[in-house]
Formats: structure tokens, sequence, C-alpha cells
């Protein structure tokens, strides 16, 4: 399948994750309205306002955190694995949204799981960047100076901050790897072809740079006649800013992440890892280096466990045999029929008691024989 028509069978993410971001908008506006209403009603001390209104900021940074826990994440993620299994050219599923929950719960373990690996990767892409935009690279030792590799880094922000998704998407695609090695070496793969990546993102960027801007000119113009007779354009322009958050939140971002995702799990479908690249990264990113050990004691630990079971399972058999072996002796001396028994009962009474013989009756012979000798 085509990025664009990915992109059409899974626009309806997008719009949910800007009702999800609309709604937390609207609360975290209404905690801040209250909040300036109490503050300017009250006459309070300048330290007390102070407090109110860095209580009612938390306040709302945790309504953030709950709304986008419960609901973003899990969208989110389900956006991710329908683009990964429609890349692989397999159906959107019916039910998205309930697609998108199993995947977190059998991948992740939960919102708070997807969130950490989420953050993680984030802040590990953004130093690793950093480092290749000071000139360093897999390759090369020394750095190679110049100011331009710091412009394209910069316009490459908005396609650039799709490189968390598309580690996450190859984690769901090695789904035979442990979520944390799958991870790592997701990013390997990623800086190790940063240049093919970085100049998409600088195609991509550029495009959504130019057409939000478009966007923007086309809304904003035709307003500015009618609210410059009104006596200011400060309104509308206002407006025309939200709309055109609007339109670039709800379809430019979803393409942007369609697009560079898909590329990446075609390159990565052909990647291979060189190892010395595993230390050189740990130099580069202390995130990356925890990431990878943390992989690493999952591994052993998973090995342990392999080998504990694997020994379990011999010391089983081996007791199976030892009472299979012992098995048939039992047998034989317990097995005994009744007609065993009675034979041997009857032999028994054959040999203590004797049979009678009847005795023959004495020949007649020697005593006719004397008579007629007489």
């Amino acid at each position: 399948m085509s990025p664009f028509y990915i992109y059409r069978k899974t626009v309806i993410f997008s719009w949910i994750k800007l009702c999800i971001g609309l709604l937390t908008l609207l609360v975290c506006l209404a905690i801040g309205g209250i909040t300036w209403m109490i503050i300017s009603n009250m006459a309070f001390e300048l330290t007390t306002s102070i407090a109110i209104g860095c209580s009612a900021f938390l306040i709302a940074v945790v309504v953030y955190y709950v709304i986008m826990g419960k609901l973003g994440y899990s969208i989110q993620m389900g956006h991710l694995a329908i683009i990964e299994r429609a890349q692989r050219g397999e159906d959107v599923p019916p039910n998205p949204i309930q697609f998108s929950k199993n995947i977190v719960s059998e991948r992740f373990g939960g919102n708070r799981q997807f969130y950490t690996y989420s953050r993680d990767i984030g802040l590990t892409v953004r130093q690793l960047a950093r480092v290749i935009a000071r000139g360093f690279s897999l390759d090369k030792d020394t750095p190679e100076l110049g100011s331009g590799r710091w412009i394209k880094h910069i316009i490459s922000t908005p396609a650039r901050r799709c490189a968390d998704e598309c580690c996450i998407a190859y984690a769901l695609r090695r789904n035979d790897y442990e979520i944390t090695a799958a991870c790592v070496d997701a990013l390997t793969i990623l800086i190790q072809d940063w240049s093919s990546f970085s100049k998409k993102a600088f195609r991509l960027s550029i495009m959504h740079i130019v057409f939000c801007l478009l966007v923007f000119a086309i809304i904003f113009t035709p307003g500015i006649a009618i609210f410059s007779s009104i006596g200011s354009i400060l309104p509308w322009l206002a407006a025309s800013i939200l709309i055109t958050l609007t339109v670039k939140i709800a379809f430019l971002d979803s393409y942007v992440l369609t697009k560079i995702v898909c590329d990446f799990l075609a390159i990565s479908d052909e990647a291979k890892i060189e190892q010395k690249n595993y230390v050189k990264l740990d130099s580069w990113s202390k995130g990356y280096a925890k990431l990878r050990k943390n992989a690493e004691k999952i591994s052993e630990k998973a090995e342990d466990d392999a080998d504990k079971a694997e020994s379990a399972a011999k010391k089983a058999a081996k007791k199976a045999k030892k009472e299979a072996a012992a098995l048939p002796e039992e047998v034989a001396e317990s097995d005994e029929t009744p007609e065993d028994e009675s034979m041997q009962e009857s032999s028994g009474s054959d040999d203590s008691v004797a049979p009678e013989v009847p005795e023959s009756p004495a020949e007649p012979a020697d005593d006719v024989q004397v008579e007629a000798d007489k």
C-alpha cells in the first residue's frame, strides 16, 4: 500500500487526537479562567496570588497527563500499529479503536508503559540528533564543521519529531523481540541510515511549512478588509492561527507521520546492524546506553529463566523415567490372576494327599493245584 492510501485509511486517528487535544485545551482554559476570576475578585497578597496561579498550573498539567494517558497514548499507539500493519500489506481492521487497545495491552502492557518508552526514545533521538548536527557520524571519528547542518537540523524539526514513532513502529513489527531490545535496534538502524532519513525529513518539513503558510494566507487574507473596518484584526488573526493549527494537526501531521514511518519501515526490513555501532552510540547518548543496558539485563534474565526451566524439565523427565522403570517390577509381583491362584491350590492339594489305590483280589491258582494232588 502507498503512504497516501494508508493516510486516507487512518485519518480518523488524527481527528480523534485533535478532539482529545481540544478537550484538554478547553479544560486547561477553564482552570485558568476560574483561577483568574478568583485572583481578580479576591484581595489576595502577591505571594498568595502567585501560589494560587502555580497550583492551577499544576492542576492543568495533571489534567493534561490524565487525559492523554487514558486516551491520547492509546490512540497514538493504535495509529502506529495500523500504519505498520498496512505497510506490511494487511487490511485495516474494521474496529481500529478496539484494535489499538489490544495492541497497547499486548505489546506494552498499558498506556503508562507506552508513555515511558515513548518518552525515553524521544529523549534519546534528540540527544543523538544533536550529536549528528555537530558534525559527528558513525563512519568518522572527527566532526565535520559547517553551519549548514544546524540550519538543516532546525528546518527538519516537524518531520524529525516523528523519529520516535518510527522506532515504536519497528518495535511493533519485531514482536518476536523483547520490547526494549527492539527499541535499541530501531534507534541503531535510525542512526545508521540517518543521512537518508534526514533528507526525507527535510523535504517533508519544507512541504509541511509551506502548506501551513498557504492555509494561513487563504484563511487570513479575506478577513483583513472586514476586520480592519471594524477596528481590529487581532481576533481574526487569532482565529486564523487556530484554524491553521487545526488543519495542521488533523491533516498535515498525519500525512507526515504516515509517510516517514512507511519509509523507515521499508528501510529497516533490509537493514543490518553493525555491532561496533552499539558501543559508539553508548558514548553519544546516556539514554541509549541506559536502554541498551536494560535490554541486556532483561535478555540475561530471560536466558537464566530458560536455563532453569530446561533443567527443571530434565529433572522431571529423569524422575518420570525412573518411575516408569520401577513400575513393571511392582506389577510382576502384585499382578496374579485368580486362575493362577486356583492352579497353585490344586497342585498343593495333590502333593499333600495321596490317592487310595484299590487292592486287587488274590489269585486262587495255588490252592486249586494243592487240592488236585491230594
